[in-house]
């Protein structure tokens, strides 16, 4: 393990590109756009400084992550380290949120406090504690759901924090504490919704910390509330099944309603057992109109089944050779596709299954124009 500053409280420079890159985060809210700041400075810059640590989320999941709560996490070997900045030149407390000290798969082994200055482009280091020590020690707020230790209760020194990792890396460091019931996908697609509101500037403080800590411990819902909280937004498969259908699509009875032999030869074969809704969302590409067919049923527990295809939207239309239709996942990855060949009239990908949360995008590609489609269980 080493560090490019082994002052017992370091002060980190921020390098002149990454605060320019931090201003420029466009979350909707000021709150949101402060703590993003704050938060993109500190992880780049303290990672630079621990060099052996790495963050445990790429860039795009942090940045759903603080449209929420405040805070960072880096592993460092085999200790998981919570970073959490703050504006403020008052150091005589630590204050932490209750997600990163309450929340089982969010919890530390250590904590740093770092004070930003983006004046001056720098991260004062200031202080150090364990998980055992703020459950054991600080002082909750229910008002704000924050921890505060008293900086004298606090470790200042971090050669001292080196040497004690490296002399005794299986002392304890975290408290027990309970576990959080998970939330029904119902019921936390109805909440994600409801906090998705930019008239909500404290989302974390609107439901109480049981709900809130279980819907931030799936990572799905966390990510997708972070992406809603930023303006991006996803189909919800889930609501179709409460009738909500989204901007843009249509169920096909809706759309063939006055034709009703047509509509019977464009539904899609379905286990009539089992909740079920087919909505189609009309595409123009390069002067061709295209349905893209999505079905979805409802399975055993949270998971669905889904079945897409693509077609013209007249009846027997053949569709354009070289039309391509792709399904990604939320990496960006190629997890299917199928190019429609000569004669085609429809082409449709492979049914797969998905559980609660999960995210993918249908991509429909011709004569290098492109249209994605952006989705969540």
């Amino acid at each position: 393990m080493t560090y490019l500053n082994t002052l017992a409280q370091p002060v980190l420079e921020i390098p002149p590109s990454i605060n320019a890159a931090a201003w420029q985060n466009r979350s909707r809210t000021a709150p949101a756009r402060w703590n993003t700041y704050l938060n993109q400075v500190c992880s780049q810059t303290v990672s630079d400084w621990l060099q052996d640590a790495r963050e445990t989320l790429d860039r795009t999941a942090l940045q759903n992550l603080w449209q929420l709560v405040n805070g960072t996490s880096f592993r460092l070997d085999a200790h998981r380290i919570i970073v959490i900045p703050d504006k403020t030149m008052d150091t005589r407390e630590f204050r932490v949120p209750q997600e990163w000290v309450d929340i089982p798969s969010w919890v530390g082994d250590y904590y740093f406090a770092a004070q930003v200055d983006p004046d001056e482009a720098t991260i004062l280091i200031w202080g150090y504690t364990t998980h055992a020590q703020l459950k054991a020690l600080g002082e909750y707020d229910a008002s704000d759901r924050m921890y505060s230790l008293d900086a004298e209760q606090m470790s200042q020194d971090f050669a001292v924090f080196a040497l004690t990792r490296e002399l005794y890396p299986q002392a304890v460091t975290r408290a027990e504490i309970a576990a959080l019931a998970p939330v029904p996908a119902v019921q936390a697609e109805n909440l994600v919704q409801r906090l998705a509101n930019p008239e909500i500037l404290q989302p974390r403080l609107e439901i109480p910390f049981q709900l809130w800590g279980a819907l931030l411990e799936q990572s799905e819902w966390q990510q997708r509330l972070g992406q809603l909280r930023q303006g991006v937004r996803s189909v919800s498969l889930r609501q179709w099944l409460q009738n909500t259908i989204a901007e843009g699509w249509q169920t096909l009875d809706s759309l063939l309603g006055d034709e009703p032999a047509l509509a019977y030869r464009f539904r899609q074969t379905a286990d009539a057992t089992r909740p079920t809704v087919q909505c189609v969302k009309i595409l123009e590409l390069r002067e061709h109109t295209f349905w893209l067919s999505v079905v979805i049923e409802q399975e055993e527990g949270d998971r669905l089944s889904v079945r897409v295809q693509l077609r013209g939207a007249e009846r027997d239309e053949i569709l354009p050779s070289g039309v391509m239709l792709t399904m990604l996942s939320s990496a960006g990855e190629v997890v299917q596709s199928v190019e429609a060949r000569d004669q085609d009239n429809l082409i449709q990908l492979r049914r797969f299954r998905c559980s609660a949360g999960t995210e993918f995008s249908l991509q429909i590609s011709f004569d290098r124009v492109q249209v994605t489609e952006d989705f969540i269980a």
